[in-house]
């Protein structure tokens, strides 16, 4: 795959036994010599088999490695199984991106931030796309995962850095001069839910890549404790005394637009301080009746236990991060003509570097 070529009949691995290019030693304890075919000069493969200089060598040699061949720096070595079945010839096998959550950025619980590194081999194959699916799975009570069937997929060039889908799915860092990392925020997740995200490469020819997956778990939902505790406070001196209809339905209303989490902070503040006065429970049905009562109560069954654990706690405090991210406006990406090195510098024209506050728990009677 070079302009430039020589043949070289060097110990750079063993052919298989299937290869009939081999030249094979006299002595059995000595290994079979691969015939290599050294590349000079990144070219197209084509160039091989249409050059007259290098037609014979290279058709002799069958030196196209296949998918699962090895390449040495720029050698490759003898493989008979050099074409797809497509029939053209797969040079390189296709690197393998390793999906992993962000060493920085821990998960919220409704996003999580992905990476992996951009490589390509100098010779062999053109990285033009990345596919990332992303998957809801439902823990089982033997603690395996199975496929719940809600899948989406997204195409990096045309789905997020184009700004077609990107809503739910935005690059927090994307490859330039001095970084290969691909970074991205997604986003619109569930809390307290698993999740498997799973990345493929894609090359010039529509080949994929091995995939490699990531499973998260999102953590439960966020809770303003410090609000919950005025609503709290609020409740108790609606209930005080003589309530009249107005204040009835005053508290109804403010308990109804809670939620689950929020509701079982309202709950666990109110019998903190005011249990002496009536159980929160015992309380809402008495003053609201158990109509009214049982729509608000019903919602504290919507949690799992493990989050229902979590929002006993004496403590919980709220926590503020900053993640930067780019928003890109829809634009035409070609991908056959994507320059990874400078692809920062080009999503500049159409995308523009904003914020995104995200918010966390942390749960104990602890000092921040």
């Amino acid at each position: 795959m070079a302009a430039g070529v020589r043949m070289e009949c060097q110990s750079r691995g063993r052919c298989p036994s299937s290869c009939p290019l081999c030249h094979v030693a006299s002595s059995p304890d000595v290994p079979a010599e691969p015939i290599l075919l050294e590349v000079t000069k990144a070219a197209p493969i084509y160039e091989l088999v249409t050059n007259n200089q290098t037609q014979r060598e290279a058709t002799m040699s069958s030196l196209w490695c296949s998918g699962s061949g090895d390449v040495i720096e720029d050698w490759c070595r003898c493989d008979s199984s050099a074409f797809g079945a497509d029939g053209l010839p797969t040079c390189a096998p296709l690197p393998h991106p390793i999906l992993r959550l962000s060493t920085v950025h821990e998960p919220s619980s409704t996003l999580v931030v992905l990476e992996w590194g951009h490589s390509e081999p100098p010779i062999g194959v053109q990285i033009v796309d990345y596919l990332l699916r992303q998957e809801k799975v439902t823990d089982r009570m033997d603690h395996s995962k199975v496929e719940t069937g809600e899948w989406t997929v997204l195409s990096f060039v045309d789905d997020i850095i184009s700004g077609a889908k990107s809503p739910c799915a935005m690059p927090a860092q994307v490859p330039d001069r001095l970084s290969s990392t691909i970074s991205l925020i997604i986003r619109c997740l569930e809390p307290d839910t698993t999740y498997m995200f799973t990345l493929w490469g894609v090359d010039n020819t529509g080949r994929r890549s091995r995939s490699s997956d990531v499973t998260v778990k999102t953590p439960c939902p966020v809770v303003d404790d410090v609000k919950a505790q005025e609503i709290a406070d609020k409740i108790y001196n609606l209930f005080n005394g003589y309530t009249s209809g107005k204040e009835q339905q005053t508290a109804y209303n403010t308990l109804l637009d809670l939620g689950s989490p929020s509701l079982h902070r309202v709950l666990y503040h109110y019998n903190q301080h005011y249990e002496s006065f009536g159980e929160f429970t015992w309380r809402c049905e008495d003053e609201l009746g158990p109509r009214k009562a049982g729509l608000i109560l019903s919602q504290l069954g919507d949690l799992s236990s493990w989050c229902n654990g979590l929002l006993q706690e004496p403590k919980i405090s709220l926590q503020r991060s900053s993640l930067k991210y780019l928003a890109c406006r829809y634009s035409e990406i070609k991908p056959y003509g994507l320059d990874w090195s400078e692809l920062s510098r080009d999503l500049k024209k159409t995308c523009e570097e904003q914020t995104l506050s995200v918010l966390y728990n942390d749960y104990g009677d602890k000092d921040y």
